[in-house]
């Protein structure tokens, strides 16, 4: 397998985007940090800072890629990237996201789903007129 996996369906505490990196254990791992700081008016300082690690076993991520849930990185992204293969790249990722959009939306109010149905058909309408500039 790769050294890296992306997440392309949400599960646990993983969201779409989120990234596995191969450690040297073996194993994969996902961390996030964030920090904020700002001066209040009275001059006091708040900050805070958050930092989160998820590790799976090898074998766990290839039964995830198997699911669906992660996808294997195979090439880094060059400098020049050709904008109509970012349009088709994403028509197929909005179009996997109507096509489950049922499975996706199950137990959520309805005014969601049909919200969701809605970007996602008009980002697929925006998509296909900007692929078809190309020709």
């Amino acid at each position: 397998m790769t050294n890296t996996l992306k997440v392309v369906k949400p599960f646990f505490v993983m969201e779409v985007g989120d990234t596995f990196e191969k450690t040297e254990k073996g194993t994969y791992k996902s961390a996030y940090s964030t920090e904020y700081a700002s001066a209040e008016a009275d001059g006091d300082e708040v900050s805070s800072s958050y930092n989160s690690t998820y590790e799976i076993s090898e074998s766990y991520a290839k039964s995830l890629i198997e699911e669906g849930f992660l996808v294997e990185e195979t090439k880094k992204k060059d400098k020049f990237v050709n904008v109509f293969d970012e349009i088709d790249a994403m028509k197929q990722q909005f179009q996997y996201e109507l096509d489950h959009l049922d499975e996706d939306c199950e137990g959520i109010p309805a005014c969601l789903k049909t919200e969701k149905l809605t970007v996602l058909t008009n980002l697929l309408t925006t998509l296909n007129h900007l692929s078809n500039l190309k020709k």
